[in-house]
């Protein structure tokens, strides 16, 4: 299933919904959930969030997933015809608008971790592989929809694009093993984790973190929906593409991660995942800080960004300038 989120006017309220037809016709869960009859509405699990729900993360979690799979399904019939919507003038938002914990792995491919060595080496300073998967932190005030635009902040000239594989937990994980790690995954998303490089470069030198680099407004478009992880048979198998104006930035595959998805897991799952916890994967190459010339890649106003991963669609956002 295609999980997301659409509103009649931007900016929401978000409602929970399923996309058919590649998106072209929507299912609202909550009221598909009430046009059921009777008996499909009870749930065959309890997963700690309640229902009905208009929120999106009921439905991220095994119950919310098995109800809505009846809701789509009473939807294709005549009887639950008036439960579908033409996509028309409805706004899309974020798949999940209010992430839990949002986590950002960083430098988890090969190419990118290479591009990086060679940057830093021209600084005096030399960088190791990894040996975990650490990350950062990014919040859901930086969230933006597949319609939304991101936005360059004022006295900010060096804003860089990262495409990145997504993934929502759907039930609580604590200490799970990487063998066991996928089936606490709801489902995939991509997002443009973008950050501002000039302010990122400081934040990293301090040796402290990278937090406002990674975090104004706009900063993590994700979408256009989350692929339920059923539909996803192997997260370490999928393309990966970036264009920015149509030219390609970055082309990869998932199976270049140095943590695999479940390792990902496995390792963080030592704090505790609920579900609605957003995770990215980090990278790969062809970020513009790691050109010859970076000055002339990196986002301006008015640059089209079409970031597209294989089995899941592509995410498009334009560019502007703080108003």
């Amino acid at each position: 299933m295609l999980l997301g989120t659409y509103a009649k006017h931007s900016p929401g309220p978000w409602r929970a919904a399923v996309f058919l037809d590649g998106g072209n016709t929507l299912v609202d869960l909550a009221q598909g959930q009430w046009a059921l009859p009777e008996a499909a509405r009870s749930l065959s699990a309890d997963t700690g969030v309640a229902a009905p729900a208009t929120d999106p993360l009921f439905w991220l979690t095994p119950s919310g997933q098995e109800l809505a799979g009846r809701v789509v399904d009473y939807a294709q019939t005549p009887a639950g015809a008036a439960c579908r919507m033409p996509r028309g003038r409805l706004v899309i938002g974020p798949p999940l608008p209010r992430p839990g914990k949002f986590i950002a792995i960083g430098r988890n491919y090969m190419n990118h971790v290479k591009e990086g060595q060679e940057l830093w080496a021209a600084r005096g300073r030399k960088v190791e592989l990894p040996t975990f998967p650490a990350a950062f932190a990014k919040f859901s005030s930086a969230m933006a929809g597949p319609e939304d635009d991101i936005i360059v902040p004022a006295d900010t000239r060096a804003v860089d694009y990262e495409i990145e594989l997504a993934f929502v937990i759907g039930r609580r994980a604590f200490r799970v093993s990487e063998q066991d790690a996928l089936s606490y995954v709801a489902g995939y998303t991509i997002c443009n984790d973008i950050g501002a490089r000039e302010i990122q470069r400081l934040e990293m030198e301090s040796q402290i973190g990278i937090t406002l680099s990674k975090n104004f407004p706009s900063f993590a478009p994700t979408g256009p929906w989350i692929v339920t992880a059923d539909a996803i048979s192997d997260p370490q198998a999928l393309t990966m593409e970036l264009k920015v104006n149509g030219e390609q930035r970055q082309h990869s595959s998932t199976a270049d991660m140095i943590f695999s998805v479940a390792r990902i897991i496995a390792y963080w799952s030592q704090i505790g995942l609920e579900p609605g916890d957003m995770i990215t994967t980090g990278t790969p190459a062809g970020v513009a800080l790691a050109r010859p010339e970076p000055e002339n890649y990196y986002l301006q106003p008015g640059d089209l960004v079409e970031a597209e991963i294989s089995g899941i669609g592509k995410l498009v956002n334009r560019v502007r300038a703080a108003s």
